[in-house]
């Protein structure tokens, strides 16, 4: 039989800084603040992306494996994270995560061979993996709190994080800085901020409003998998990310290959993908909190498959513009499962649902890539996004209605 679900106690957050009955939001700006720098972390580091390559000379297979560092860290600190948050509460683990992702940051710049790269990026990877699930605990919280939509807000900070960093990076890049120069400065900044802000986080009850085992305390990976709705929760992720994965890797080439794009132009279709996501995201909470989460859920894998479908068969512009809906309907997927996964099961079921989905945005790009040499075609193999879209909008009850 499925496991027991604890409510959240009235009292769960206990000690909330005197700001939260100001007009000054301590814990909501805290949270806020956390996702901005993980986004913008996460921007300087992929903007560094071809000076690590080639200052080692690396071949493409072998800064793949530098890559894939990141990918195994986060996949170990996930889980890992979840249950530790469960234990020690989200506020401890997400302020300690996310000032050593910050510090974690620097290391790659000065590895002077590939085995210590890719030792570096498992360091990040890990850091980075323990940061996410608790601070996406920390949101919900906040929800439970308020008793209305915030998670949305909060991934739109992730976004915007991301587009500063690699911005700032750019122009750090244009005047001269190298890695060894950016990295280690604007990871000690971040570390040093969320360190600062770490003070406001919500204080939450370990062991309290989690997915109890059979002895009715410590939620364990097994009692998860029991719980057939988390189960469905992390499925849909994957789903989502699957596709959010795909987007990223193929839809210059598909733009290229459909509608004959030269590259500048084949690049603006994930430009309008990404600008989408972050419109969409920024609206979202509101959007959710008027129609519901399952009905927002469903709208937005309507969405995605519609665009994934103007997109493969449509001329240029058409498919430019399916693109975007696309980005509109991926938009508050992950948002709207975390907040569900989390309200569910806390932070170990946040980590149960990000892990799975995590899997999706890893496993989509070579898949499409597998199915596409396969069948032939880029665009037959990417029509499972489509219908991964579709399996998203038949599942949208597992998230419930309520905002």
């Amino acid at each position: 039989m499925p496991p027991t679900v604890v409510e959240p106690p009235s009292d769960v957050i206990a000690g909330t800084p005197a700001g939260w009955r100001t007009g000054w939001d301590a814990p909501r700006t805290a949270i806020a603040t956390i996702f901005l720098l993980d986004g913008l972390t996460f921007g300087v580091w992929v903007a560094h992306l071809p000076l690590l390559k080639r200052a080692l000379a690396l071949t493409d297979l072998a800064f793949a494996a530098a890559l894939a560092g990141l990918v195994a860290g986060a996949f170990v600190a996930q889980p890992l994270a979840g249950l530790l948050a469960a234990r020690v509460g989200s506020r401890r683990v997400t302020r300690i995560a996310s000032v050593c992702a910050g510090g974690a940051l620097a290391l790659p710049a000065f590895a002077p061979t590939l085995a210590l790269l890719v030792a570096t990026t498992i360091i990040l990877g890990l850091a980075r993996g323990a940061t996410e699930v608790p601070m996406n605990a920390q949101a919900t919280l906040l929800e439970t709190r308020h008793a209305r939509p915030r998670m949305s807000s909060f991934h739109a900070c992730f976004s915007l994080g991301g587009f500063l960093g690699a911005g700032a990076a750019a122009l750090l890049l244009r005047f001269g800085a190298g890695a060894r120069e950016t990295l280690p400065g604007v990871g000690l900044a971040c570390a040093a901020i969320a360190f600062f802000v770490g003070r406001n986080l919500l204080h939450d009850a370990p062991l309290r409003g989690h997915v109890a085992s059979h002895d009715g305390v410590t939620p364990t990976l097994a009692a998860l998998a029991r719980d057939r709705t988390l189960v469905l929760l992390g499925v849909l992720a994957f789903c989502g990310l699957f596709g959010e994965g795909a987007m990223a890797d193929w839809s210059a080439l598909l733009l290229e290959r459909n509608t004959g794009a030269a590259a500048a132009a084949a690049a603006i279709g994930y430009a309008v993908f990404s600008v989408a996501m972050t419109f969409g995201r920024v609206t979202g909470d509101a959007v959710i909190a008027r129609a519901g989460r399952s009905r927002t859920l469903r709208a937005s894998g309507v969405l995605a498959a519609t665009g994934m479908v103007l997109a493969l068969l449509g001329s240029y512009p058409v498919a430019v513009a399916g693109f975007g809906i696309v980005g509109l309907g991926y938009a508050n997927l992950v948002p709207i499962l975390f907040s569900a996964s989390g309200k569910r099961a806390g932070s170990a079921g946040i980590s149960a649902v990000s892990t799975l989905g995590y899997a999706g945005f890893v496993v989509g790009p070579p898949a499409i890539g597998a199915l596409s040499q396969a069948t032939g075609s880029l665009a037959a193999a990417l029509s499972a996004v489509a219908v991964f879209a579709v399996a998203i909008a038949v599942g949208a009850s597992a998230v419930g209605q309520e905002p």
